[in-house]
């Protein structure tokens, strides 16, 4: 079906909803793409002075990367965000999975967002 560019906000919300992102991805017939940036700086957060929480979500996001099927590109940019948005400029036919609401306001292309903590819905 369609190509599908991962934010940090959409993994971490997946993983704090209890959302198996990969399976509803991968059973909706997507293909998944991770940025190198985006793994950067899940690991930043998990060796952060951030709370237990947040850095027990971002060690589960990374084992369940790490089992996942997906490929990796790169987003070069000051901060992830700005990549993201470069390559999605360039990639108009990739879909960005993202919670963040300034990236999504900023991107033309399809969206998908987590509904009602359970569902992902393609915008």
């Amino acid at each position: 079906m369609a190509n599908v560019l991962l934010d940090t906000s959409f993994i971490l919300s997946s993983i704090r909803n209890k959302l198996d992102f990969f399976e509803e991805l991968l059973n909706m017939g997507h293909s998944v793409f991770i940025p190198e940036e985006v793994l950067a700086e899940i690991n930043r957060i998990g060796s952060s002075t951030k709370s237990l929480k947040v850095k027990s979500e971002s060690e589960l996001a990374l084992k369940m990367i790490k089992s996942g099927n997906y490929k990796s590109v790169s987003c070069p940019g000051k901060y992830p965000d700005a990549g993201i948005k470069n390559y999605l400029d360039s990639h108009p036919d990739f879909v960005l999975a993202t919670m963040d609401y300034e990236l999504k306001k900023s991107v033309n292309n399809r969206k998908i967002v987590i509904r009602n903590r359970k569902k992902l819905e393609l915008q």
